[in-house]
């Protein structure tokens, strides 16, 4: 019987698996995009797609992935299934479309439960647990973290447990237990670094600086968010960077820099607008807000205020929006 010759290796696919693999987002998309045309290779595109995400560019993202459903699941591929799954359920999700993405995340779910893959149900906990966070459902959240750390646990997945620790330390910060967050984001870094995750090492210290502005203490704030900064800048990460700029402002508003905190809150503003990240955009917009009133620029605030209240309706964070909605009825009317 005739042997089928093996396949021709794939150089560009090869490439780009090794630049995934190092984390090297803009140079994926710098080497793919002028090949888009061209490209037939799915798993290549679904890198491509992954990447435009991680360099800010999540609308492109989910028109690419959306795009590959058909041919990956022709592929038969279980595992760039799953994975192309997840990365359209987190770009709708970054995108507000929150509806849409808890439906992927299901389907992520039912999808790992049948094959048997729990790297991706460890994923689409995680998932569901940001989802019940942002929901205003904390205690939910901690029950989906709970189901993740289980599946990484056993299967000794570093980074995962990494991710899982910085997302239980926001639920514990939302639920005012301030020192749990601030050992699960120590655990976040611990696990991140061990990893070589550099981005979820960024991620705790972001969070970590959120708590120390919180404790008054805006020089240390101020060191662990321009640490994370910097961190964002050498991965690429726009939109990271922005919100680790978010907090900068945070910590100099602490430190009673306002003016510093302004700049520092039109740069994240700037990118937060132009990524179309409605989170980001409701966070910056809301501490916008609060800098403008203080400042007595009380129409502008206002702007900044519905914005921000708008941009968290969006996302089903109902209980932001009602803050925010709160600080608008306390500005003096007519201004």
């Amino acid at each position: 019987m005739t042997q089928r010759p093996a396949p021709a290796p794939d150089p560009l696919l090869e490439e780009v698996r090794a630049l995934a693999a190092r984390r090297e987002w803009p140079r994926i998309v710098e080497r793919v995009s002028p090949l888009v045309g061209e490209v037939e290779e799915p798993e290549t595109l679904f890198h491509y797609a992954d990447a435009l995400r991680r360099v800010g560019r999540t609308p492109d993202a989910l028109c690419a992935a959306e795009g590959l459903e058909t041919p990956v699941r022709q592929r038969g591929d279980r595992r760039l299934r799953v994975n192309l799954v997840n990365l359209i359920g987190i770009c709708l999700f970054e995108l507000g479309r929150n509806a849409a993405a808890e439906e992927r995340f299901g389907e992520l779910m039912e999808l790992a439960g049948e094959w048997g893959d729990e790297e991706f149900a460890g994923r689409a906990c995680n998932n569901l647990g940001m989802l019940a966070n942002v929901r205003g459902d904390p205690d939910g959240a901690l029950g989906w973290y709970g189901r993740a750390v289980a599946f990484y646990q056993r299967l000794g997945y570093t980074r995962g447990l990494a991710q899982t620790h910085h997302n239980l330390g926001i639920s514990y910060r939302d639920l005012g237990h301030e020192d749990e967050a601030d050992a699960h984001y120590l655990r976040a870094i611990e696990l991140a670094a061990a990893a070589a995750s550099e981005d979820v090492v960024a991620l705790a210290e972001t969070e970590r600086a959120v708590l120390r502005a919180r404790a008054g203490d805006g020089e240390l704030a101020g060191t662990l968010a321009g640490r994370a900064r910097d961190r964002y800048e050498r991965i690429g990460d726009p939109l990271g960077r922005a919100e680790a700029v978010r907090v900068l402002a945070l910590a100099s508003r602490t430190a009673g820099r306002d003016d510093q905190a302004a700049l520092h809150l039109e740069e994240a503003f700037a990118v937060a607008r132009d990524a179309s990240d409605p989170l980001l955009l409701a966070e910056v917009q809301r501490d916008r807000g609060l800098l403008l009133r203080d400042r007595g620029e009380v129409a502008a605030a206002r702007d900044a205020l519905e914005d921000a209240a708008g941009q968290f309706e969006r996302i089903g964070a109902a209980a932001d929006a009602a803050t925010v909605r709160s600080l608008l009825q306390e500005l003096p009317a007519g201004a």
